[in-house]
């Protein structure tokens, strides 16, 4: 049967360095604790000596709950860690949900929470550790992790969203955190998860990574001041060794509350099951699990999913429906054997209404009728919404300046919007044709070989990805909104089925044009043709291949700028600019073994340096941060002996610096993420040969890019063969899993699945690929290490460069796509694939050059 969830009530110290659990101990008294939180594993690696670790913590008369990183690499093997913690006498386990290991790690978290489960691990002793502002982190399982982690929520509420020297006042800071954050996105996501986990925060009294910029008893005291306020029945602080002896006191005088946090309750449903007389209650959304407990017939239990998704489900066979029983325990139920109550608010659906922001590309929706607080969300052009107020006041506001309209988007979320970039939402007709539909789920979409659930999943697009359909236009408009499957193909070329439930149709015709290039600015270009040289002062004036053409180009120089602040570098590319070709330059901080990027401590030094660069030079305004910074070829140290890694987060990191420093000197730079490499999985020796996949290395660094101006990619074929250009070949390496939905394109096509990857609100950016060509100088497919070293052009025109062009224009002409300005073969000048003395090549491109192929808006 259910167990009951039994609060956490009293204080905790967390611990985990060396000698750090004396320090805990020492301090328990003063602080008023009584828990103490100690790190027993990191990934799958349990550390030893926990159980008398463990002993001396209740030695103490101190209970002890455990802790561990997690990066759900090996979800059974972290789920040991947490099984051999509870082995060992510790009382909980906490799941500290922050690392970028676990970015879109969906899937491996469900895994974990099933392996958990299997072990009959007490599931209200697990705990998860997010990041106070949940909806800056949907990159991050938490979905997954609050459906197991029964115990509660721990949101870390640290100093260290300010900087040391921040400019915001010490009580706006902890009003941020702690209100706005802690318990402001918690009330928000528990509305979206249908139920309320326990809250518990988690202090952390210092503004620096390294707990070397502390708190004074002061300032610590306005945070303790605006935690009471919400009333935890417990809270914690990280970590004993960081805590100064004068906020002791300050904690143990902080009074404890019950916990509640008023949130909005579900609908409510009833056992409707006379036959046999009562209902199952299951753990997972299928029979396949044996039932964790009964509800009789009769029995009315809390909903805990969004009203649409309940009222969806309710008395339809095949569904299930997650519930809280009266005993506050929580599972699924088959929803065939349930009924809303009397009495039930049917929610009124009001008028539809359509995001108009065409110049911004999205519309920030509210928490309430003003800007004062953040956004929790962002609704895109185009996107359609449901007006929450009386159809005639909805009309009055559409389109007027300083009014506010209450909406809930399609997958249920409520908020406030500006009236001013709305519309009057128009209904397909029946009959109507349907061309394109646009994905409405948070977590993105699955496309399955056939229609039903029970075939296999063989792709995943993003949310808000625009598919095309590929049935009957009119039969396809029908389904729209109805559990119906959809044919469908992604930008990726995956062709499968989707789920009407999950799709609206694109309302909004594309109506962009080719570009006209006299109204561009000097430095950009129209057409998509390309060359890549090699430095500014190397001989690289390829111009000469446009003669005759009417038309110009793009040209990118590579620089390598160092990581000094005040240096005098600088070039003046305006011999380029001025005669209509698009520039663009790519800082690196070194070659080689050097690295592409410096070590992370001198990222701000590098960011500086950048800017320098940029206001020395004439002629350009596209900088490209770096290149290929997932290829450890390209880390300090290089290859041989790596220095430091470039993850994600580090590239990130760089980048938001490098951007932030460039726009304060020319503030019309368009500053682009370096190009990820689409092919390249070696081993990094400095993580325990982790090796990663090129697409979630991309996607995982855009979820920590701040903001960008534009995005590189490369691509290529691995040899002289016209035919991959456009043939979606895929790596046959079981570590790239072909044949799943993780598959990895293996040749020209590898640039659809990048593209297909941008976050909606960039896929107005530009994208510039500035690496093109074919690997090897073989016309075959290499048969022997010999041949894999033969890298370079081959010397022939076999129409290559020509059907690489025909395949991006191809791709900027579809309806919808984000638009890829430029396409440039690697390269003119500097290594074996230098293209100056392969005239083959070189009139390939030009005749490339007789088709007028420009990028659109």
């Amino acid at each position: 049967m259910f167990k009951e969830i039994k609060m956490l009530h009293g204080k905790g110290v967390w611990a985990y360095r060396e000698g750090e659990l004396t320090r805990a101990l020492e301090i328990a008294p003063a602080m008023g604790v009584t828990h103490v939180l100690y790190k027993v594993g990191h990934g799958a690696q349990y550390r030893s000596g926990m159980a008398a670790v463990a002993a001396r913590i209740r030695a103490a008369g101190l209970i002890p709950i455990g802790w561990m990183w997690l990066l759900l690499d090996d979800p059974q093997g972290e789920a040991r860690v947490a099984m051999q913690a509870f082995q060992d006498g510790f009382d909980g386990m906490v799941f500290d949900t922050e690392s970028e290991r676990c970015s879109r790690r969906f899937e491996q978290a469900d895994r974990l929470g099933q392996f958990l489960q299997i072990a009959h691990v007490d599931l209200n002793k697990l705990y998860n550790c997010s990041f106070p502002n949940i909806s800056h982190h949907q990159d991050l399982p938490y979905d997954q992790m609050n459906g197991f982690c029964k115990g509660g929520l721990m949101p870390m509420a640290y100093g260290t969203f300010f900087a040391p020297n921040s400019t915001v006042p010490h009580e706006q800071q902890a009003r941020q955190v702690i209100d706005e954050w802690t318990y402001g996105h918690y009330v928000y996501w528990c509305r979206r998860w249908g139920h309320a986990p326990p809250i518990y925060p988690v202090l952390g009294p210092y503004h620096d990574e390294h707990g070397s910029v502390r708190m004074g008893a002061a300032e610590f005291q306005l945070w303790l001041d605006r935690l009471a306020e919400h009333g935890p029945s417990f809270f914690s602080v990280f970590t004993a060794a960081v805590i100064n002896d004068d906020l002791l006191p300050l904690i143990r005088a902080v009074p404890l509350g019950s916990g509640d946090v008023p949130i909005p309750t579900g609908l409510q449903v009833q056992v409707v099951s006379p036959e046999i007389g009562y209902l199952n209650v299951r753990p997972t959304p299928s029979t396949a699990q044996p039932p964790i407990g009964r509800l009789d017939d009769g029995v009315i239990v809390e909903a805990l999913e969004s009203e649409p998704s309940v009222k969806a489900k309710v008395g339809r066979t095949g569904q299930w429906l997650r519930i809280r029983t009266p005993a506050g325990a929580e599972g699924y139920v088959a929803a065939w054997y349930l009924r809303l109550m009397e009495g039930t608010p049917v929610s009124k659906h009001g008028l539809k209404v359509l995001v108009l922001s065409p110049d911004v590309g999205y519309l920030n929706m509210r928490p309430e009728p003003s800007t004062a607080r953040p956004p929790i969300t962002q609704l895109d052009h185009g996107e359609v919404v449901i007006s929450l107020e009386p159809d005639e006041t909805t009309r009055a506001k559409l389109g007027q300046q300083d009014r506010w309209l209450h909406v809930r988007t399609l997958d249920g979320i409520e908020g406030y919007v500006y009236a001013w970039y709305l519309g009057i939402y128009r209904e397909p007709t029946p009959g109507e044709a349907i061309s394109h539909l646009v994905v409405h789920s948070q977590v993105g979409l699955n496309i399955r070989r056939g229609a039903g659930l029970h075939t296999d999943v063989i792709w995943h697009v993003p949310d808000r990805s625009v598919l095309e359909v590929q049935e009957d236009a009119v039969h396809a408009g029908g389904k729209v909104g109805q559990d119906q499957w959809i044919k469908v193909r992604s930008p990726s070329l995956h062709t499968g089925y989707v789920n009407g439930l999950y799709v609206q149709p694109k309302t909004l015709a594309d109506k962009r044009l080719p570009v006209n290039d006299a109204e561009l600015p000097r430095g950009e270009c129209a057409w998509i043709f390309g060359i890549h040289a090699a430095g500014a002062t190397t001989p690289a004036d390829f111009r000469f291949l446009f003669q005759g053409k009417q038309k110009t180009g793009w040209v990118l120089f590579t620089e390598a700028i160092g990581d000094d602040p005040n240096h005098t570098g600088g070039h003046d590319y305006s011999m380029w600019s001025d005669n209509g070709y698009g520039v663009i330059v790519r800082l690196n901080y070194g070659y080689d073994q050097n690295g592409t990027l410096p070590v992370e401590s001198r990222y701000a030094n590098f960011a500086r340096t950048c800017a320098r660069y940029v206001q020395n030079s004439r002629g350009c305004h596209i900088w490209i941060i770096g290149n290929e910074q997932n290829n450890v070829r390209e880390h300090p140290g290089g290859s041989a002996a790596p220095i430091e890694h470039i993850t994600p987060r580090r590239y990130a990191k760089a980048f938001n610096w490098a951007r932030q420093r460039i726009k304060a000197v020319q503030p019309n730079a368009i500053v682009v993420t370096g190009a990820v490499d689409p092919y390249n999985t070696f081993p990094w020796a400095k993580e325990g040969n982790r090796r990663n996949r090129p697409l979630e290395y991309f996607q995982e660094m855009l979820t920590h890019i701040h903001d960008l101006d534009g995005i590189a990619l490369h691509t290529c074929t691995h040899w002289l063969d016209v035919n991959l250009i456009t043939k979606p070949t895929v790596f046959q390496n079981a570590f790239l899993q072909p044949g799943t939905p993780h598959e990895h394109y293996y040749d020209f096509q590898a640039y659809r699945t990048f593209a297909e990857a941008i976050p909606e609100k960039w896929q107005d950016k530009p994208i510039y690929i500035t690496e093109t060509n074919h690997w090897v100088a073989l016309d075959h497919q290499p048969t022997s290490r010999e041949e894999e070293k033969r890298v370079g052009w081959l010397n022939r025109n076999v129409g290559w460069v020509r059907a690489a062009y025909a395949e991006i224009n191809r791709w900027n002409s579809t309806p919808y796509a984000p638009q890829i300005h430029c396409l440039l073969l690697y390269r003119w000048t500097g290594d074996q694939w230098a293209i100056e003395n392969k005239q083959a090549v070189q009139e390939d491109f030009r005749q490339a050059l007789n088709h007028d192929y420009r990028w659109r808006r």
